[in-house]
């Protein structure tokens, strides 16, 4: 009897954590497995990514990434390796591109769940992952072939097994912190080491230790030398100017200057986090105010956490939105422990006035947007045509967006939030499918497939785009102007694949029996000028198209100059034979009689 009662709460606790890991996969299988491969790829990440990938596998070299048959060392392998195996087993495909992103997101969403419950319990890890899950930009970003879905996984994952390596006294968690940091330094740099250092190092200062011997381990360091360092030194041997090219470039050049990368203000990243965590932004002030962090250790490192990265990226002169994506994890769990903790204490929110009133203005808000979708004034109406590509998904997101909040206030449970940002994040794939439409050149890759003749080639006139290179498996000749081969280029030296003048792409296109243009729809008149004859049109996205031009024209054009001196010869021999020309039969020089001519000889 004894050993039942006691069984009892153990099989409890087992069927809890049954539940809540099946519910989990389930939320994760609908937000970031549904439809993945969906939506065509979308230039430029998308194809870049994936296109590095295949050449990968095509060329069967595994050190240096390639783009378009040049060095790319932008970035580290990691995510290009993991992207090529999936290639490798599930074929080359947009599901098989994304599968590294959306499993980085669900396995961020299972460490939001395994921290709060070692913070707080399993309720407020479930209820912690699951606003993860539900966040919009999270849903989206877990859907693209980006760096930045493992660099969050892994950077998250160092730091939190450190912080409770730190905070419970478990020093064998640091070595799969280390690892963890190890191969974020591999997706995308060193970068993650320095986010990690200061967040620990605050959170020691705080709390009155020791700054770096709490969490410096020179065993970690000759662990991450391990994994890290091979590929670095191989391509440090390869290529001797690459550890300057990406340390002093593209880390401290990106960070440091606005000439490299994207400049934004200082406040840039306050609107992107709003969107980010949509629908649950809305409730972000009523949970980082409700109480001050220094009560609750776990607390204070989440606040951080979260401030450390958001602030370290503010900081930086080149901003991109995904940067902060780190931030979204540690913010989820404030948020979860809030919503659970008011909750347990109060029954229907009734001890929290502040959570009541967040979520009134919520539902104005909403209810305000969705009037004036419904009846948009004329200052409206210009913005609701730029979004016209998503105006099927608008009506139900804001319905969605009003009813939430609405029904929480009668409800007033977590459960009801989650349901409606569940619905919410669900409509993301939709809208994705219908950006691809625009942004992806899966169409014009699929054609130039069908059309490819042994011999033919395909160039960039003044454009270039990754994606069309992975759909059709042919890389691209560039009439030069600058891209981000520009380094790859300097690396291989010479190369056949850049013409540097429109000359040499003329004389190129001559020796070849079929070629294939990508370029501007207004630069087709200059196209047109530099190499007469007849050009087919085989697709078109946005203000891009893909044209072909073959033999026949460059028969034609033969023709023309053979014509052109057979003709001349022909009224050279009418002129010696019969002197010189009665003033009114013979069309002025450059006429239309002159051209007929060759009509009669061949």
């Amino acid at each position: 009897m004894t050993e039942t009662t006691a069984a009892g709460p153990g099989n409890a606790r087992v069927t809890r954590e049954v539940f809540c890991i099946a519910g989990l996969l389930l939320a994760g299988a609908a937000l970031f497995f549904y439809r993945l491969g969906a939506p065509g790829l979308m230039d430029p990440d998308e194809g870049r990514y994936a296109e590095i990938a295949r050449e990968m596998l095509l060329l069967k070299d595994w050190l240096i990434p390639r783009l378009n048959l040049l060095p790319y060392l932008e970035k580290p392998p990691l995510v290009y390796w993991l992207t090529a195996l999936s290639f490798t087993v599930q074929g080359e495909s947009e599901w098989a591109a994304r599968l590294p992103a959306a499993l980085s997101a669900l396995g961020g969403v299972f460490l939001a769940y395994g921290l709060g419950r070692a913070f707080w319990g399993p309720a407020v890890g479930l209820l912690s992952a699951l606003i993860l899950a539900t966040c919009g930009g999270y849903v989206a970003m877990g859907r693209l072939i980006t760096l930045d879905m493992a660099l969050t996984l892994f950077l998250n994952l160092g730091v939190g097994l450190g912080y409770l390596a730190l905070s419970r006294e478990r020093p064998r968690l640091w070595v799969w912190a280390y690892l963890a940091l190890a191969l974020g330094v591999l997706t995308k740099g060193p970068v993650v080491l320095v986010l990690a250092a200061v967040i620990w190092t605050a959170w020691c200062w705080r709390q009155g230790r020791p700054w770096l011997r709490s969490w410096l381990r020179p065993w970690g360091v000759a662990l991450l030398a391990a994994v890290c360092l091979p590929w670095f030194i191989l391509a440090s041997l390869r290529y001797p100017d690459f550890l300057r090219f990406f340390i002093l470039e593209q880390h401290l050049g990106r960070y440091l200057t606005k000439a490299i990368h994207h400049h934004q203000p200082l406040y840039y990243y306050l609107p992107v986090l709003l969107g980010f965590m949509a629908p649950w932004s809305l409730l972000l002030p009523w949970a980082l105010g409700r109480e001050r962090p220094g009560r609750d250790p776990d607390r204070l490192f989440l606040f951080i956490w979260a401030g450390a990265i958001l602030l370290f990226f503010s900081i930086s002169r080149g901003k991109l939105a995904p940067y902060i994506l780190p931030a979204l994890l540690p913010l989820a769990l404030l948020l979860g422990q809030s919503l659970w903790d008011q909750a347990r204490s109060s029954p229907g929110f009734s001890g929290s006035r502040g959570l009541l009133i967040t979520l009134v203005i919520w539902a104005l808000l909403a209810w305000g947007l969705l009037g004036l979708y419904l009846r948009p004034p004329a200052l409206v109406i210009p913005l609701l045509a730029k979004g016209e590509l998503l105006a099927p998904l608008f009506l139900p997101g804001l319905l969605i967006l009003a009813l939430t909040p609405t029904l929480a206030l009668i409800w007033r449970r977590p459960g009801v939030l989650v349901a409606g940002a569940f619905l919410l994040s669900a409509l993301v794939p939709w809208g994705m499918e219908q950006v691809s439409t625009q942004r992806s050149p899966r169409e014009m890759g699929l054609a130039l497939r069908s059309q490819w003749q042994p011999g033919a080639a395909l160039v960039g006139y003044r454009l270039y785009s990754q994606g069309i290179s992975f759909y059709s498996g042919q890389v691209f000749h560039l009439l030069s102007f600058s891209t981000e081969l520009d380094y790859g280029r300097k690396l291989a030296g010479t190369t056949s694949l850049f013409f540097d003048t429109s000359r040499e792409m003329a004389a190129f296109v001559r020796t070849r029996p079929l070629v294939f243009f990508f370029l501007r729809v207004e630069d087709r008149a200059s196209l047109e000028q530099e190499l007469p004859g007849k050009f087919h049109f085989l697709a078109r996205q946005k203000n891009s198209i893909l044209i072909s031009y073959g033999e026949e024209s460059l028969r034609a054009r033969e023709n023309a100059k053979k014509n052109k001196q057979l003709s001349s010869g022909f009224i050279n021999m009418v002129k010696f034979a019969t002197g010189p020309p009665h003033p009114s039969p013979l069309p002025p020089p450059g006429g239309e009689g002159v051209i007929s001519f060759p009509a009669f000889i061949d």
